[in-house]
Parts: structure tokens; C-alpha cells; sequence
């Protein structure tokens, strides 16, 4: 019997659900063999704006062979076919052309498409004019380009609709990894195809109770939304989708707050009066699928991206002009005391995923447990050689090798042993916030001298308010800011 795991639940094929939560499991997908060939949906646009200027210049290559015949000379109608296809662009985008729901069904928008393929063509005559540039061209082939342009346009999305559904139902495109929150009947009137017009893969959904007449959550409700977090995180999910009556404010921002726990996105989609209004209006502006972040992640996916190449660049250099260091203290560490080389212990990371830290061991104690001293001043189970690696800051830099894993940045909060991380979570009630970002092998609370053992929960929330502006006012620059601080802080201050 096949199971499908979603976190306390198991589906099986005969439909039976156990469950400890109201938790919405999803049907088992057919397996095809050609599904480890996928694409995310976001390609779809591109793809679809290099086709309609394909197209466009397909239109102009038949109208010029139409009127001027098969050897007149093409080269000069190469500039018409580029001005066509970028007015094309520009308006369609403008119109909604490239939306989605419009990509997928172009019936909706069948005279926007087609008085934009005009306008193209328009563009074409009206530059021609102004150039005076008519004699150069014939005005037949123009002309007749006017006439093919929406028909040729039309045919191809048509075509493009087609295989975008077959497509689909070969599990070649998938969306956007999501985690479905909401109300029980809101989730219940969403069909698979209304899903993926959203633009969302479907990883699971937690139905809400939501009593009619009551605007606040439930206890139960907000076990749910706790198990959606653990369940998102578990399956790394991209977003949480709220999927419930826009009406219910009160009961949204209690959801969004509890939601703040994780650094993922969250929007809210439309419920299901809205969307019928919307959809009953052809032509509309108002996208009836059109969500609406009410809290982004902390960083775009341009800026992770740039931070994780700097990443990789800091990282690898440091690594080949420091590894005689890194040798050295290895060979010292070996030949002052028993024990290995490199101290590993779990740290919580990016939305609380688990990673072991990597540091070489300085002390004689490996502890990584429910229960964990800090390190002190004058600390006895610091060993001879480790007391001069904490010194240099030498002991955190194996950490480079988990920054180029992935689970480490050069730049963001130091991540704590998991017993101060749970004892400080309790104390402090934004500390959880630091994890919406990769912890850092430095940090701005450590280039402002806050660092090493926390005497009082206040010296721990000094840090995290460091820590909280870092992630709202991040910027490139700042990372590479604190780098230059943090080797004039090393230059200065000891550790120990």
C-alpha cells in the first residue's frame, strides 16, 4: 500500500485519513517517467515574449513575401520586425498579456491581443512616416503585415495554450512550492485548475475552523497554523498561501503574526466571491487570480542570489590564502591534546533548519546537548593551544566550509547552540526573528563588540536588536562593510 507523508498525517490510496490536526493531504500524482523533467512556471512569460516576436517577424517575413515576392531583398524589413515585436512587448505587458491566467486561457483577452498585434503594426507604419522612409519599403508588405499581425498572434497563443496544458498534465511545469492556510469551505471551492492559475504547487493545506460570528482564532486553529510552520519548514516550502474571506481582518493579522515566525513569504489570495465576480468580466483590468504579499521575505531573490555568490567568492579565497593557517592549527590542536580536530555541533539556521557547526576544538569538553556552558574568561576546559585560537578568532574559520555548503553566510547573526537558541526564544520574544536569514560567520552585533558570553538577558537583547536591523536594512555594501570591520575588530579586541 503506498503512503503519502504529511507531517502527522497518511493518506492512503483508499482514502483513509488519520490525523491529529485539520490538515487537507493531497492525492497521489501519477508517476511519470519523464517527471524529474520540470520547469518552474515563471519561465512561461519569457518563453512567451520570444514567441510573440517570433511571430510577428514570421508575419513580416509572409507579407513581404506575399507582396514583393521571395527574392526581394529581406535585411530591410529585419529593424520593422524588431520595432513590431517591441511594441508589441511593451503593450502586452501594460495589458495584461503575459499574466498567466491569459497565457494559459487567451480566450479571455481575444480583442486585447489582437488591438495590440495592431498596435505593433501601427507602430511600424507611423515609423515609416516620420522617418520618411516609405519610398524604402513596399506599403503592400506593410499593409498586409497589419492584416496578419493579430491573426498570426491569436494562432499562436492559441498553439501556446494548448501545450501549456498538455504541459501540464505531464508535470513538466510546476509552480511555486506553497503551503495552503485558510478556511475549511474557501479551500474547499478551489479546484486544481484555479491552483495552478494561481501560479502554486500545492505541498499541503490546513483548514481552519474560523466559527462564524467570531473574529478571533481558535486555540485549535492556532495549533494548526503552528503545524502548518513545522510542515512548511519540513518541506521547505516557498510561501503560505492564505486562502480565506477578505472580511475577516482581524482574524488575518492574528494569522500573519503568528506566521512571522518563518522568513518565507506570505500572500493572500482572493476568495471565491471575488474571483466570480472577476471572472464573469472578460476584458477586465483586475486579474481575478491577482495575490497580494502582505509580507515579503526578507530578501529578494536578487539580492540572495548576490549574497550568496559573494559568499562563495570570500569563501574560497579565504580558504586557499589561509590554508597554511588552517594547517597549522589542525597539526597544534592534534599534539596538544586528545581528541579530533574539528568540534561539530548543531546550530539552528535559516527558517530553523538544523546544521552542524564546524569550529576547530579548543576545549576538552564537546558538548551539544539540552545544556550548554558558555565559554569564559580564564575558562578552564579551554586547552593550552585552544586559548590562542580563540584569541585570533583562528577556532570559527573551518566555518568557511559551511559557508560554501550552503548553511552559512560570510555576513548575519552568529548562530547559537540549540539550548540558548530555546532558553532565549522563551525570554525574548523577537529573538526568533534572527533566523529569517543564514546565520553569519560575523555580524554587525559582533563588529559593535557584542559578542562572547551573554551575562544577562540584556546583553543577549542587544544583539538581536543588531541583528534585526541587519536584516531589515541589508544591503550588499553593508555586508562588505562589516567584513572590513570585522578585521579591524580582530586586529583589536581578544575573544576568549
Amino acid at each position: 500500500m503506498k503512503l503519502i507523508w504529511l507531517s502527522d498525517v497518511v493518506l492512503t490510496q483508499q482514502g483513509k485519513i488519520l490525523a491529529m490536526f485539520n490538515v487537507e493531504a493531497l492525492r497521489p500524482a501519477s508517476v511519470k517517467p519523464w517527471a524529474s523533467l520540470s520547469f518552474p512556471i515563471r519561465i512561461i512569460a519569457p518563453v512567451a515574449a520570444f514567441l510573440d516576436v517570433l511571430t510577428l517577424a514570421v508575419a513580416m517575413e509572409v507579407a513581404r513575401r506575399i507582396y514583393a515576392g521571395p527574392f526581394a531583398d529581406a535585411s530591410a524589413y529585419i529593424g520593422l520586425s524588431f520595432v513590431s515585436g517591441l511594441t508589441f512587448l511593451v503593450c502586452g505587458r501594460g495589458g495584461g498579456a503575459y499574466r498567466l491566467p491569459c497565457l494559459l486561457a487567451p480566450q479571455r483577452l481575444l480583442f486585447r491581443l489582437a488591438a495590440t498585434a495592431g498596435l505593433s503594426a501601427l507602430a511600424v507604419i507611423s515609423l515609416l512616416f516620420f522617418l520618411k522612409a516609405g519610398a524604402d519599403y513596399s506599403r503592400g508588405s506593410v499593409v498586409i503585415f497589419a492584416l496578419l499581425s493579430p491573426v498570426f498572434i491569436l494562432a499562436e497563443r492559441a498553439g501556446l495554450a494548448v501545450a501549456l496544458a498538455r504541459a501540464i498534465d505531464a508535470d513538466i511545469l510546476r509552480g511555486r512550492r506553497v503551503v495552503m492556510i485558510g478556511d475549511r469551505g474557501e479551500l474547499d471551492r478551489l479546484t486544481s485548475k484555479e491552483i495552478f492559475h494561481f501560479g502554486l504547487d500545492e505541498l499541503g493545506r490546513f483548514a481552519l475552523s474560523l466559527p462564524a460570528g467570531d473574529d478571533e482564532l481558535t486555540p485549535d486553529d492556532k495549533a494548526v497554523i503552528l503545524e502548518a510552520l513545522k510542515f512548511g519548514r519540513k518541506h521547505k516550502t516557498m510561501e503560505y498561501a492564505l486562502i480565506m474571506p477578505w472580511s475577516r481582518d482581524r482574524t488575518l493579522s492574528e494569522i500573519i503574526d503568528l506566521l512571522r515566525l518563518s522568513p518565507r513569504a506570505i500572500r493572500l489570495y482572493p476568495d471565491h466571491k471575488t474571483r466570480d465576480i472577476l471572472l464573469q468580466k472578460r476584458e477586465s483590468d483586475f486579474d481575478p487570480y491577482l495575490s497580494v504579499e502582505v509580507r515579503p521575505e526578507p530578501l529578494t531573490r536578487l539580492e540572495r542570489s548576490a549574497k550568496r555568490g559573494f559568499d562563495i567568492l570570500v569563501s574560497l579565497c579565504a580558504l586557499v590564502v589561509l590554508s597554511p593557517v588552517l594547517a597549522v592549527a589542525a597539526l597544534l590542536i592534534k599534539l596538544d591534546s586528545p581528541g579530533p580536530i574539528i568540534f561539530r555541533q548543531t546550530r539552528w539556521g535559516f527558517d530553523d533548519h538544523e546544521f552542524k557547526i564546524w569550529k576547530f576544538r579548543t576545549m576538552t569538553v564537546m558538548e551539544d546537548g539540552g545544556r550548554i556552558v558558555q565559554a569564559q574568561r580564564q575558562d578552564l576546559r579551554v586547552t593550552a593551544v585552544g586559548r590562542i585560537l580563540r584569541r585570533t578568532s583562528i577556532d570559527e574559520l573551518p566555518q568557511l566550509i559551511n559557508v560554501l555548503r550552503g548553511e552559512m553566510s560570510i555576513v548575519g547573526p552568529r548562530p547559537h547552540a540549540v539550548a540558548h537558541d530555546v532558553e532565549y526564544g522563551e525570554l525574548i520574544a523577537e529573538y526568533a526573528l534572527r533566523r529569517h536569514v543564514k546565520p553569519g560567520l560575523t555580524g554587525l552585533a559582533q563588529v559593535h563588540g557584542l559578542r562572547g558570553e551573554t551575562k544577562t538577558p540584556r546583553h543577549m537583547e542587544m544583539r538581536v536588536q543588531k541583528d534585526l536591523w541587519y536584516i531589515s536594512n541589508w544591503s550588499f555594501w553593508l555586508d562588505i562593510r562589516i567584513v572590513l570591520q570585522t578585521a579591524v575588530a580582530l586586529a583589536v579586541n581578544e575573544a576568549y
